[in-house]
């Protein structure tokens, strides 16, 4: 009742999973909503997803890119890796590599697999930072550390086309990491 944005979100959340009340997108969108513009990140994320997804409200990307913004500004990381992701697709405008990346980095520092190899794609093409098999390798090796096999594979088709030194090099910033 006095508006705590933790509380709301709450409330959100309940109708979103339909805990103790019916489960209704619309409120719960519009619960986020009021718990995202009191500033409370994990709504900005929650309603960013809403919006990119289209879940009780008409799907909007510019405004899902806003509210991830929202969030990512405030060390959300999977906000940072999703507005990266409506970066690299020019989901709300043209595409932006360059923005893509910086944000994938961030969600990747914070170790976000799925950044990771984003990133990883990224350094091979040159898209939005430098092109570096190096750089590359090192995601895509972070990527399958924790898991992801599509990384693994990725990782080792970079080594196939590595020199030995540069090889030598990306293994060990990737220890590094």
């Amino acid at each position: 009742a006095s508006g705590d944005p933790k509380a709301v979100f709450e409330i959100g959340s309940r109708y979103a999973e339909g805990r103790g009340v019916s489960k209704d997108l619309k409120e719960a969108a519009r619960f986020y909503t009021q718990a995202a513009d009191a500033g409370f990140a994990p709504a900005q994320f929650r309603i960013g997803s809403f919006f990119e997804k289209g879940l009780g409200v008409e799907r909007d990307a510019s405004k899902a890119k806003t509210f991830y913004q929202m969030a990512a500004e405030q060390g959300n990381a999977s906000a940072m890796h999703n507005l990266a992701v409506l970066y690299a697709m020019g989901a709300a405008g043209p595409a932006d590599n360059d923005s893509a990346a910086e944000w994938f980095t961030k969600a990747a520092e914070f170790g976000v697999k799925d950044s990771q190899y984003n990133l990883g794609i990224l350094a091979a093409k040159g898209l939005g930072t430098k092109q570096s098999l190096e750089d590359s390798y090192k995601w895509f090796a972070l990527a399958a550390k924790a898991g992801d096999k599509d990384a693994a594979t990725k990782r080792d088709e970079i080594a196939n086309a590595m020199r030995p030194e540069q090889l030598a090099k990306a293994r060990a910033a990737a220890d590094l990491w």
